[in-house]
């Protein structure tokens, strides 16, 4: 009898006890989530909830289980350590520490094997020329910039089974036929990237570039421009510790597993002061002013996430930048701040939003 009741005991006090000692050994560790998503509300029961409620609730209790976080990065350790696999189906574990990106085009990209019909180029060429031409009617110049995926920048660090199939790939192709059957400045930095690997141009465990990669592309932008470019051999570029990027994130990599390093630029119009305004607190629209600047010209940066480096020093060389994130502009940003030059960017593997973001862009140029 004492054993059995022992053994219910202990099988109670397993159950409860990290529930029980959670809110005395929590910190900022166990609290939100890295994975990019937003964590199960406690569902609400109701008739019409009856059927979705168990799996609602089931959602929420993984979500929100006492230590969450701390067994999910002992899981990744030791999914790492015993079986040299990152448990996401997101992320490929690559070589020398390297992680890519699985979701969306990314590989198929690299790969070459989701190439372009000849309607297909013809129609999002098209796209870019007719906003291209409605900003020029306005007197502002348009130019596109192309930033590589990380999978089609380090094809060497793709395990040996991910190798490119067919040449060009769609990005390739796509950049030959703007040139070719438009007016379009296009900025694509992947030859340089792929010609001088005496830099670290992307982050290992993060889908990213870094502000080196984004430094360089900004002065192929000033040149495109008029301006006067500094080649980044002129900088100086330090790589420091980073922590964990989002692909990492994205199986919980613990800390300690890489080495990854970001980008710092000096020696780049240091002297200079500029001030930032976020507008709604989310960095999704800001405005920077940079007084002193060589350029006094205003530039409005139409944006992802890879618009962030650019931001980190194309904003020294003109007076005014503008940073839009897609999702949250509005053609009435345009016009409360008109810009002398429009940039549009979006990384490879997005590239399939170009016609929905140029009538977004410029929606008078297509009714």
């Amino acid at each position: 009898m004492n054993k059995k009741i022992i053994m219910i005991a202990g099988f109670w006090l397993c159950l409860l006890a990290p529930n029980l000692l959670y809110p005395f050994m929590k910190n900022e560790s166990d609290t939100g989530t890295d994975e990019n998503r937003a964590l199960a509300d406690f569902p609400h029961l109701s008739l019409q909830t009856l059927e979705s409620y168990p799996g609602e609730m089931d959602s929420y209790i993984n979500d929100h289980a006492a230590f969450r976080n701390r067994f999910l990065s002992l899981n990744a350790r030791l999914n790492l350590d015993l079986f040299d696999y990152p448990d996401s189906t997101e992320v490929l574990k690559g070589k020398d520490g390297w992680y890519f990106y699985t979701a969306g085009s990314s590989l198929a990209d690299c790969l070459g094997i989701n190439r372009y019909p000849e309607p297909v180029l013809q129609a999002i060429t098209a796209h870019i020329q007719t906003a291209a031409d409605y900003f020029e009617s306005q007197g502002i110049q348009f130019i596109f910039v192309l930033p590589p995926s990380k999978e089609s920048v380090y094809r060497e660090y793709l395990p040996d089974s991910c190798r490119q199939l067919a040449s060009p790939t769609r990005s390739e192709e796509l950049i030959s036929y703007i040139r070719t059957h438009s007016t379009v400045t296009v900025i694509d930095p992947a030859p340089y990237f792929a010609e001088n690997r005496d830099y670290q141009w992307y982050f290992k465990t993060d889908t990213h570039w870094n502000d080196a990669a984004g430094y360089v592309t900004n002065q192929m932008l000033i040149e495109a421009l008029g301006g006067a470019p500094v080649p980044i051999e002129d900088v100086t570029v330090s790589y420091l510790p980073s922590g964990v990027g989002d692909l990492g994130k994205l199986f919980h990599m613990p800390p300690s597993r890489t080495d990854d390093t970001m980008a710092v630029i000096s020696g780049y119009y240091d002297e200079l002061s500029t001030t930032r305004e976020d507008v709604n607190g989310d960095g999704n629209i800001t405005h920077q002013v940079t007084p002193d600047a060589p350029d006094p010209r205003r530039i409005a940066v139409y944006r992802d996430s890879f618009g962030y480096s650019l931001s980190q020093t194309l904003s020294k060389y003109f007076r005014y930048t503008d940073y839009y994130h897609w999702q949250a502009f509005d053609t009435s940003l345009l016009k409360e701040n008109r810009p002398d030059v429009v940039v549009y960017e979006v990384v490879e593997r997005e590239q399939g939003r170009i016609p929905e973001d140029m009538m977004k862009l410029a929606p008078e140029a297509f009714r």
